[in-house]
């Protein structure tokens, strides 16, 4: 499997690189993450909630990355104002190696949604919010 793209997005994420992450992708990526309900499609869409994580986040550093086939698991952290997050994605690469699907898991739960609240307020829409079981029931 060819990495190449895989390994040059998540360096391009460290150095909080918004135009390194550009050439990565396929024009038909979906992007399934913990900030949308629904999954974001096509290049445009995808590079824009990028480039907005890239501005929300102080740092990121990339720990473990396993392969198999097309697809790469890649574990990480980062950090805003002392918020940690520790995530992983999968990640589906086509033929040409270029990423074709990222499916996106943080946690913590509480500082995931922290981090969502600040992502939100950048980029302009609902916040989440995290209530205990009994204010939910």
């Amino acid at each position: 499997m060819n990495s190449t793209h895989v390994d040059a997005y998540f360096k391009a994420l460290s150095a909080r690189d918004k135009l390194g992450i550009v050439p990565h992708f396929s024009e038909a990526i979906v992007l399934h993450g913990p900030i949308y309900a629904e999954p974001i499609e096509g290049k445009d869409a995808v590079i824009n909630i990028l480039t907005g994580f890239i501005e929300t986040i102080d740092s990121l550093e990339v720990g473990l990355t396993m392969s198999s086939g097309h697809d790469v698991a890649v574990f990480f952290t980062f950090s805003r104002d002392g918020i940690t997050v520790k995530g992983n994605e999968r990640l589906h690469v086509d033929d040409a190696g270029l990423i074709d699907a990222i499916e996106v898991a943080w946690r913590p739960l509480p500082a995931a949604v922290q981090i969502q609240e600040i992502f939100a307020a950048r980029m302009g829409f609902p916040a989440m919010r995290l209530v205990s079981g009994e204010a939910a029931a």
